[in-house]
């Protein structure tokens, strides 16, 4: 049978007898059959992925569910229970199941009574329940980044989280970042007369999300204060408090505070003049968020303090990311004229003089949560002659000089005693008139009206006085002016 099959499939020439597959067929049988492992190979490594990831997912919801049934219980655990349900960062919350690591991210935000939402509470209805958010991420088996899948629930007080009676006060700490301030203590206390009580149970700091709360407080006023060991808010407070917080039966009264470590601020004066400086003379620290700030570096109502530019007094000051500009003396931008004080602000000065300078811009004071930080402040330099034994004032003139933009509130700079006949002393920017005399801050001897020579700028600016053949209407004045000063 087989030789007949052979003498069958056999070609019948005699030529073809050792005639078998060329090597073209076979490596086009070759390759068919590699295109097709190659598919077989990637639907398998697929299938493997989806499960992989199938599997990841599974996991990451049964850890999401674990999560919120715990926060279940620990809202369910006592009245005050729902206060420990907090936001939680993945970075501090992971688990490793089968050789894979899982981050488990929590956002918790209250949902208020009228609907409103944020971490702490934020308006003044009651405070409802907790909106929880739990996103489980978890490495990618195909690469390309993290896999993540989300799960939201709903957890609610074992109990009214106020009797009705009473209100609720919110607080709620950041930082200068906006980032949460955790561990800021709270005090609630009633303002007298305004109908409040004593709280019977003290208020906790703020938790992870930089909350705190004052729950079953009698309706009346009250005075909410947060302070931690070195901290500041951004009116250069310390510590911080708000009045009055008014509290009503069924209503939150929400409390923001924005709070943070001081930042320790070194100040400096004309600082290779050797001047002495007013013993009053005031500070004015400017922010593009915080606006204005009048700190005083030195006791401003002494009558014996001797502060020259060796002196390098400091103040801690809110860390604005944004840093400050500082200027020597009351410099106020107010719309109002009658509290305007432009002189001290070098960038004020505006219109060019005759060399066609402008005053410029102070730098930038870089400050940080906590860091030291230091500034040299611009002034102008001056020397007055022949007031050995006597004090020094100065008083901005009402009549600016050409190019000063003036100070319509007006400046008066005391200095004391001078122990040389010849004073060098550092003021503001402006228009002065100088007087010395035997009692602090006494105004008995005006000295250019007397001798122009008596004064004389040290650094840019000019003496005005009246002539006999020139009336100007700034006469017997001293200008002090920062264009063309670089110090």
């Amino acid at each position: 049978m087989f030789r007949r099959m052979n003498r069958v499939l056999q070609r019948a020439e005699s030529g073809d007898a050792e005639a078998g597959f060329s090597i073209i067929e076979v490596m086009v049988a070759m390759m068919v059959f590699a295109i097709m492992s190659v598919g077989i190979a990637y639907g398998i490594a697929n299938t493997l992925q989806l499960t992989q990831t199938s599997r990841g997912r599974e996991t990451a919801v049964a850890l999401a569910s674990q999560d919120i049934d715990t926060l279940r219980q620990t809202a369910a655990a006592s009245t005050g229970g729902i206060f420990k349900v907090v936001s939680k960062a993945g970075a501090a919350n992971t688990k490793t199941i089968g050789g894979v690591t899982y981050k488990i991210e929590r956002a918790v935000t209250w949902v208020q009574s009228d609907g409103a939402s944020g971490a702490c509470g934020t308006s003044n209805g009651k405070l409802a329940y907790k909106s929880v958010v739990e996103t489980v991420s978890w490495p990618n088996p195909r690469g390309g980044g993290a896999s993540s899948t989300t799960v939201t629930s709903a957890i609610a007080p074992s109990d009214a989280v106020t009797d009705p009676g009473y209100g609720t006060i919110i607080i709620s700490a950041v930082t200068a970042s906006g980032s949460p301030y955790q561990g800021v203590s709270i005090t609630v206390a009633p303002l007298a007369g305004g109908g409040g009580s004593t709280l019977t149970t003290a208020v906790q700091s703020t938790d992870a999300q930089g909350c705190s709360y004052a729950v079953n407080v009698a309706p009346g006023d009250y005075t909410v204060t947060a302070t931690t060991t070195g901290g500041i808010d951004t009116n250069q407070a310390q510590p911080s408090s708000q009045t009055p917080i008014t509290v009503s039966a069924g209503a939150s009264s929400p409390v923001p505070f924005v709070y943070d470590r001081a930042s320790q601020l070194t100040l400096q004066y004309a600082k290779t003049y050797n001047a002495t400086l007013p013993t009053n003379m005031v500070t004015v620290l400017s922010s593009s968020v915080g606006g204005l700030d009048t700190i005083k570096p030195w006791d401003v109502a002494s009558t014996s303090l001797v502060v020259t530019s060796t002196s390098k007094p400091s103040v801690p000051v809110f860390p604005f990311t944004s840093g400050y500009a500082a200027y020597a003396g009351p410099y106020s931008n107010s719309p109002s004229s009658t509290v305007s004080c432009l002189s001290p602000n070098p960038s004020a000065w505006s219109t060019p003089n005759a060399a066609g300078a402008i005053g410029a811009i102070p730098p930038t004071i870089e400050t940080s949560p906590g860091a030291p930080a230091s500034a040299s402040v611009m002034t102008g330099v001056a020397t007055v002659s022949g007031v050995k034994g006597r004090y020094i004032t100065a008083v901005s003139s009402a009549s600016p000089a050409a190019g000063d933009p003036g100070c319509s509130a007006g400046m008066t700079m005391k200095f004391p005693v001078s122990s040389a006949d010849v004073a060098t002393v550092a003021l503001p920017f402006g228009t002065w008139t100088i007087y010395s005399g035997t009692s602090f801050g006494s105004t008995t001897k005006n000295e250019i009206a007397s001798n122009a020579s008596n004064v004389k700028p040290v650094t840019s600016g000019s003496v005005n006085q009246k002539t006999a053949l020139v009336v100007i209407s700034f006469d017997n004045t001293l200008t002090l002016d920062p264009r063309g000063q670089t110090s």
